[in-house]
């Protein structure tokens, strides 16, 4: 029976390849919609991955995002140092700033002062330089892919040269010098993303000298995180949330975009494209062998026989189709990775992309 079944199958060639077309180009449309949609999503996060060491960030209730921040008095951060149950807690502000590089181009960057004494907010991964530099006067670490793309150096031969550590560029008229490269999750523009002390911040920035964004902090080890949480949100102009809780809330106020409206757009088509191109080619082909499983019948087939036969020439079309369009999906991402472009494929999507094709 398996075998009759798939020698129908391929014996039209035609609509066998028409149908196993129909299923990669839905699964390849729902894959990579998906995955550069939760690609984008995860970027409206970035700060909480690139931090990890807090899991209570304390903000102004009206803050919703990195795009909508309102800043909190740094007198907070002190308040939040005295909660019971808090082991530490420091300062994280930031802004954007106007930019000036060595060879004289403009550009408007994002800042992030991070605290002096412990440096606790600072990028986690260094691909150049010193952490402890940081220190130093002007210090600054930058991300990689503005080193190297957004402020690489033009050389005479045409290659680019990338900015380095030891290099400067101006800040606000003021002289920075860079003592790190970092790798960092990219944001949704190609803009640099600067890291410096908070003393080296307020010389930059010294108009919000007083002021803070963010209050990073850690409970001590077995105190209950959602105690020291409702301790903190007692205090009159304070929001503390875990780290998936500010996630949940920027995630939220990305989704107002009507982003989701976009993306949704483009897999419901993938899957009317899966339904008309796959399945109405699946059904004139069955149709076309009509008198085949009419002969099957004739001979002692029964119903069963023939659904299982059309079931078998289903799964082995959408198989192979399934498999073409999620491998032309994460080539597709890698070819993408280290790149302004988004793209996130976890296993929740495989068998999001799994159901969709074995529905059609």
């Amino acid at each position: 029976m398996i075998s009759l079944a798939y020698k129908m199958l391929i014996g039209n060639r035609a609509s066998c390849i028409g149908i196993i077309f129909g299923i990669f180009l839905a699964t390849l449309l729902i894959a990579q919609q998906s995955a550069i949609f939760l690609g984008v999503v995860s970027r409206s996060y970035r700060i909480v991955t690139d931090i990890p060491a807090p899991n209570i960030w304390v903000i102004d209730p009206a803050t919703e995002s990195e795009d909508k921040l309102r800043s909190l008095p740094i007198g907070y951060v002190d308040v939040v140092r005295s909660t019971p149950g808090v082991e530490w807690a420091v300062p994280l502000t930031t802004s954007m700033i106007p930019l000036i590089t060595a060879k004289g181009t403009f550009d408007i960057g994002r800042i992030y002062g991070i605290d002096d004494a412990t440096l606790i907010g600072a990028p986690s991964h260094l691909v150049e330089g010193n952490l402890l530099d940081l220190r130093r006067e002007g210090a600054i670490i930058i991300d990689s892919y503005t080193a190297t793309h957004t402020m690489g150096s033009k050389l005479p031969d045409g290659s680019i040269r990338p900015l380095k550590v030891g290099d400067s560029l101006e800040i606000n008229h003021v002289n920075a010098v860079v003592v790190g490269i970092t790798d960092l999750t990219p944001g949704f523009y190609p803009q640099p993303i600067i890291y410096t002390t908070l003393s080296q911040y307020q010389r930059f920035n010294p108009a919000l000298s007083d002021r803070v964004e963010f209050i990073l902090a850690k409970t001590r080890h077995g105190v209950s995180l959602k105690q020291v949480l409702k301790a903190i949100n007692e205090q009159q102009g304070l929001e503390a949330l875990s780290r998936e809780q500010i996630k949940d809330k920027m995630v939220s106020f990305f989704l107002k975009t009507g982003i989701l409206i976009n993306f949704g757009l483009s897999v419901a088509l993938a899957i009317i494209i899966g339904f008309s191109i796959a399945g109405q080619i699946f059904y004139i082909m069955t149709l076309q062998n009509i008198m085949y499983y009419a002969l099957i019948k004739a001979i002692g087939g029964n119903r069963w026989m023939l659904t299982k036969m059309i079931l078998i020439q289903a799964a082995i079309v959408g198989a192979i189709g399934f498999s073409l369009g999620v491998g032309a999906s994460i080539l597709w991402g890698i070819a993408v990775k280290n790149t302004t472009l988004a793209f996130m494929f976890p296993w929740e999507l495989l068998l999001f992309c799994f159901f969709i094709v074995l529905l059609i």
